[in-house]
């Protein structure tokens, strides 16, 4: 019992630096938080969970094989990558920045399309995501699979319920002139993950054609 329990909490831990690690999750959620206050961030934080269900379930299904292959990986990635370069175009041509730091959005449309949509994008335009969770999970697959992930899970949402509370409390301090500058930023970084899917994806099918040879 004390094996298992030391198992769960380094599960725990793992899933929490894991999602901390910077990345596009993590930015999107931040960056929504920080320009919208506490509903943006967490209806940002609905839908990258929506991604994590799919990883998940796929992996509790037993069909994570379907998108491990070489060539699924090389198509998914391909995809994210394109996906990535459209939300960064995005943030880096925009204008200038003129948000009232001090009102909340109240569309239910732009909620669901800006945020929970977008991060359920988002989320889903990185498949190596599912090597995540599948490495992570593989002791626990015959015993404890259910609780393992219910573990992992509570990891990676209290790391983002941490981020959004700190997005919210540093918006007091964040005029539009600054918040320029992270959605350069961010915009930035995009790039620079999916240069990074755009390379995998190269590598992937790199490896179907020379196997075919």
């Amino acid at each position: 019992m004390e094996s298992l329990i030391l198992k769960l909490s380094t599960l725990f831990i793992v899933g929490f630096i894991g999602a901390l690690t910077p990345g596009p999750d993590i930015l999107f959620v931040l960056r929504n938080t920080i320009s919208f206050g506490t509903k943006a961030g967490f209806s940002s934080l609905f839908g990258i969970f929506c991604g994590w269900l799919v990883f998940i379930s796929l992996i509790y299904f037993g069909f994570a094989h379907l998108i491990n292959g070489a060539l699924p990986q090389g198509i998914l990635s391909c995809i994210g990558g394109f996906y990535l370069f459209y939300v960064a175009f995005a943030l880096l041509r925009k204008p200038k920045n003129t948000i009232d730091f001090h009102l909340h959005l109240q569309t239910s449309k732009t909620f669901f399309y800006d945020f929970i949509l977008k991060g359920f994008l988002l989320n889903l335009s990185n498949p190596k995501a599912i090597l995540f969770f599948a490495v992570i999970i593989t002791p626990f697959m015959n015993q404890y699979l259910e609780i393992s992930l219910l573990v992992l899970l509570c990891g990676l949402f209290f790391t983002f319920i941490l981020v959004i509370m700190l997005g919210v409390f540093f918006r007091k301090f964040i005029n539009n002139t600054f918040f320029d500058k992270i959605d350069k930023i961010c915009g930035i970084v995009f790039i620079l993950f999916g240069i990074l899917l755009f390379i995998s994806s190269y590598q992937s099918f790199q490896l179907v054609f020379f196997n075919e040879i």
